[in-house]
């Protein structure tokens, strides 16, 4: 008899140890899979260009006073001035070119002003100042459905050295590759009548300085046929960008490691038919639609995101905050989790009336996130989580949204969260949720610039914000609340109303008191 208790007491320690583990290991995956992590690790980013071995060249010193024309692998130092003319690169499929751009003026008014016609990888190295410039049309030359940019590539087109580049892009684009485009450093400073930088299969900037005026699109990848390409990376880099469409725009994946970003976009800011990842840097959008919007996901791991203008300032299907500090205004939502492809300015998501999709999900696990919208302020067609952080949302003013809104369900497991606006569509934090929250009807519509304070028992501050517009509800969570507890409500310092917890969600007041208000 004891030996059998024995046995099943190592037996129930077995199992309760096994499955710690494997809980453990789901938790471990869990935060893999919605970090940018996942999808860094599946871009394979092209190298090409480290792998040449230049040495078994001798470097051939050109002064260019004409149009020039490369036909085998080889280092070229140009330096000198075509005053109308161009550089052309026309070697076998196999071969390389490196041409090293020495304080040279390069214009050409019939067509581009360097293009590669054929060849495996060309590499541009920067020194000192050289300017490029094409015509406001191609002549017969260059007459190619594809060649629209002032420097074009049908190879991987690598750029690097320490120097600056000025583009002016009369005709169409600026800079193309119809392959992998890649920057390891330099200046660029780019004008461009369309897109300013393009690479069909990437982008890739490890770092570099970009100055933007582009009357469409400033950095765009455009492979929408093979899956692992038509990505951009971002690793380094000060960018200061300014585009009559989008700013960064991919047709699968963007990831942005670090960076200095300042956009100015007429549509999206950052724009992605697939994913978007944020690491680290520093980013702040002016944008006449979306800030950051991806189709499928967006995940923020980190850095400092601020949105002085939007329609929708952070939008996906699927949003993940794991850390950062994030502040945003919005027109309509200020983070919106919805389903459908954000298409133009007039049928975007959240644009548009979604049934509940449980494939919607909003998940805050981490950060310092405050967000100023007109319309909702956190917004999902499924599920809305708040796991860790602080959240601090300051919502409509209109009776027709509400500072938190999800189509089936919000859970509060952690972190704080408060949330003010007007009560006609206010939801609390959830009845799901194992963190206790209030959820507070006002009797009256307060103005901008009110303080509303939660003290516990002790006179300790719980919770504490002053609104940005004018509010009658409140929506709070936190740790501190204990149940069974009193607390008391201030409103300018001046005590309001005393309440006591009693559930996950204490209701203060009711919607009766907001009918008499509309009355």
């Amino acid at each position: 008899m004891r030996e059998s208790q024995s046995r099943f007491r190592w037996l129930t320690l077995f199992v309760l140890l096994t499955t710690l583990i494997i809980v453990t290991l789901l938790i471990n995956i869990s935060k893999n899979d919605n970090s940018t992590l996942r999808v860094a690790n599946t871009i394979n980013v092209d190298d090409g260009d480290e792998s040449i071995d230049w040495s078994r060249f001798s470097v051939i010193d050109i002064e260019l006073t004409e149009s020039y024309k490369i036909t085998k692998s080889g280092i070229y130092h140009l330096t000198g001035a075509i005053e109308d003319g161009y550089i052309m690169i026309d070697t076998n499929k196999e071969d390389t070119v490196k041409l090293i751009l020495d304080n040279v003026t390069i214009k050409n008014s019939a067509g581009p002003a360097i293009f590669c016609l054929e060849g495996d990888d060309l590499v541009i190295e920067l020194v000192g100042e050289n300017a490029i410039e094409d015509g406001i049309s191609y002549s017969s030359i260059t007459a190619n459905d594809d060649i629209k940019g002032a420097i074009y590539s049908k190879a991987d087109l690598t750029f690097e050295g320490d120097g600056t580049l000025t583009v002016f892009a009369n005709y169409e684009d600026g800079i193309i590759s119809k392959d992998d485009l890649k920057f390891n450093s330099g200046t660029y400073n780019i004008t461009a009548n369309d897109d300013a930088v393009r690479g069909k299969d990437s982008v890739y900037i490890i770092d570099g300085t970009f100055n933007i005026d582009a009357n469409t699109d400033a950095i765009k990848a455009t492979n929408d046929q093979t899956p692992d390409k038509g990505f951009i990376l971002i690793e380094n880099g000060d960018f200061n960008i300014k585009a009559g469409a989008k700013g960064i725009k991919a047709t699968n994946s963007i990831l942005i490691k670090n960076g200095d970003y300042t956009i100015n976009s007429y549509d999206d800011a950052i724009h992605s038919n697939n994913y978007v990842g944020i690491k680290d840097g520093t980013i702040e959008i002016t944008s006449g639609d979306d800030g950051i919007h991806a189709d499928r996901e967006l995940v923020i791991d980190g850095g400092a995101i601020n949105v002085l203008k939007s329609y929708e300032a952070l939008e996906a299907q699927i949003v993940t905050i794991n850390g950062g500090q994030i502040s945003v205004i919005a027109s309509d939502d200020g983070i919106n989790a919805g389903g459908g492809a954000d298409s133009s300015s007039i049928n975007r998501v959240g644009a548009n009336s979604f049934d509940a999709d449980e494939d919607c999900v909003i998940t805050i696990n981490g950060g310092n996130i405050y967000i100023n919208s007109a319309g909702d302020g956190i917004d999902s067609n499924g599920y809305l989580y708040f796991n860790d952080g602080s959240v601090v949302v300051d919502g409509p003013t209109n009776n027709g949204n509400g500072a938190l809104d999800s189509s089936l369900d919000i859970v509060m497991r952690g972190g704080e969260v408060i949330a003010v606006g007007a009560a006609g569509m206010a939801e609390s934090l959830g009845t799901s949720s194992t963190i206790y929250n209030v959820n507070i009807y006002f009797k009256k519509v307060y103005p901008a610039e009110t303080k509303v304070e939660i003290r516990d028992s002790a006179g300790e501050t719980v919770l504490q914000h002053e609104s940005a517009k004018s509010f009658n509800h409140f929506a709070g969570g936190s740790e501190k609340f204990i149940p069974t507890e009193s607390y008391t409500i201030y409103v300018d310092d001046e005590e309001y109303e005393e309440f006591k917890i009693t559930n996950i969600v204490t209701t203060v007041g009711n919607s009766y008191d907001i009918m008499k208000q509309r009355r």
